[in-house]
């Protein structure tokens, strides 16, 4: 091992590796452990409890976010955040280095293949990190291994960590198809019969378990487009909003993607006549449909193109030595700059004690100091209460919802431009819930009653929702969170 894999395995590795661990977990993420921290804490009979409270992800978040609530709790309470979050992320982090050595092992099979998946992962913004597109990726990556395996029996737990990749958002399902390319790219002749016995026969399981277990499966997973922005912008706009954003997080969000992307474009112009041009081509059309279709511009949901990109930085390197000026160059010299290149934009942008680092950390302590200080002055902890809040409102008080709908998107995101909202049947439940309540405290994500606000006044209902709460309730704290109390 020479001076440079030293750097890279001893030094550039582990900070990487500990600093993701030592980052805190994001918002989005905290709502995904906090709800199913409810359902484990306050709701009987596993597993029908795994789908209990509401949240906008379909089933494959729930049971991945609801196991990490069973593991870490076995160790560390609730209560302890801090250690809460270094396990989860360790967790998240151990899993990451086995999906990578295996990809590398298996698929890439280059040097520094195994650094290149790992930093490509983790060298970006941390709001990526456990997002439901992560955890497609995570999986995906296993599916090719599997795939690629000799034994049997392996193909067909290929096919159902696929269903996983579609059940973790649905719009992940896209890596379905760059998985598939993947695997075609590598090796064509693969037996693809038993791989989709296993996506067929445990899509089937999930399907009697949307019957018996979960019978709120489906048709959660057929609102949240409903919810979000699909088909409401102009699609042909869309294209130039999708551009922008794809840009944006290729130089800020996920900068693997926008060196695989150069790479990919390179490796394509010198193979167009070659037939594994086709499979590389819906390795990346895929999941650029999927993000156009969806219509948003969050950089988490560029995700998805940490796999394609990986893949073709490692085809270029793998398959155009030629390019290269005399033979002094090796092979890995491509992979390991990009390598070093992710590890410096890391400590300088990503890391806890960088730029964005620091900003996480400041708006981080906030939170944790507004959340700290309601749960000292009126012992939330142990109440029932109604959250009309992001749906953040578990994860930092441990309350137990008096509703399903514990972040009232459905409420929410009703507006005139989007009343195809109130024509859902789940509509009139969460807000009959909300009139029902006379609990004692109410969670809100601010104000209640302003036109500009989180929660707003655009609907009939809403203004129902907000006068009953001003009439029946005083705010008693304004913050982070307004905290209203119930007038004696």
């Amino acid at each position: 091992m020479n001076w440079f894999d030293r750097f890279l395995y001893f030094l550039a590795f582990p900070i990487v590796a500990i600093g993701s661990i030592l980052s805190p977990l994001t918002n989005d993420v905290r709502i995904f452990y906090g709800i199913e921290h409810l359902c484990w804490k306050y709701l009987p009979n596993f597993p029908s409890n795994i789908n209990g409270f509401w949240e906008i992800k379909p089933i494959g978040n729930h049971l991945i976010n609801y196991a990490l609530v069973v593991f870490t709790e076995f160790f560390i309470p609730f209560t302890n955040h801090f250690g809460q979050e270094i396990l989860i992320k360790s967790v998240a982090v151990s899993i990451a280095i086995v999906a990578c050595y295996y990809f590398n092992r298996d698929v890439l099979k280059i040097k520094y293949g195994f650094l290149l998946s790992f930093f490509g992962m983790f060298c970006g913004l941390n709001l990526n990190i456990l997002q439901a597109e992560w955890w497609a990726v995570v999986f995906a990556m296993l599916s090719c291994v599997f795939f690629l395996s000799r034994i049997k029996w392996h193909h067909y737990i290929a096919g159902t960590l696929l269903i996983f990749v579609l059940l973790f958002k649905g719009t992940t399902g896209c890596l379905i198809v760059s998985a598939i390319c993947i695997v075609m790219i590598v090796q064509q002749n693969i037996n693809w019969v038993r791989g989709g016995i296993g996506y067929i026969a445990t899509g089937l399981t999930f399907f009697v378990a949307s019957q018996t277990i979960w019978p709120t499966l489906i048709s959660d997973i057929l609102m949240s487009p409903t919810l979000s922005h699909v088909g409401e912008y102009n699609m042909l706009g869309q294209v130039y909003v999708t551009l922008v954003a794809m840009t944006i997080s290729m130089s800020i969000y996920i900068p693997v993607v926008g060196i695989g992307l150069v790479y990919g474009a390179a490796w394509l112009n010198k193979h167009r006549k070659d037939p594994r041009a086709l499979w590389f081509v819906g390795m990346w059309l895929a999941p650029l449909i999927i993000v156009w279709v969806q219509s948003e511009s969050f950089g988490y949901q560029y995700f998805v193109f940490v796999l394609p990109a990986i893949v073709s930085l490692v085809l270029y390197e793998k398959e155009t030595p030629v390019d290269r000026p005399g033979k002094k160059l090796k092979r890995e010299n491509l992979v390991a700059a990009t390598i070093v290149i992710l590890f410096v934009l890391y400590c300088c942008l990503y890391s806890p004690i960088s730029k964005y680092g620091n900003e996480e950390r400041h708006m981080n302590d906030y939170f944790w100091n507004q959340s700290s200080t309601i749960n000292e002055k009126f012992n939330l902890e142990n109440q029932t209460v109604l959250y009309l809040d992001t749906g953040s409102g578990p994860y930092y008080f441990g309350s137990n919802s008096s509703c399903k709908y514990v972040a009232p998107l459905i409420i929410q995101r009703a507006n005139p431009n989007r009343s195809v909202v109130k024509t859902l049947p789940e509509y009139g439940d969460a807000i009959n819930c909300v009139l029902d309540y006379s609990g004692k405290f109410i969670i809100a994500d601010g104000p209640l009653g302003i036109q500009d606000g989180w929660f707003g006044t655009d609907t009939l209902e809403k203004e129902m929702i907000v006068i009953k709460i001003t009439s029946e309730y005083d705010s008693v704290y304004s913050g982070a969170w307004q905290i209203y109390q119930r007038k004696e």
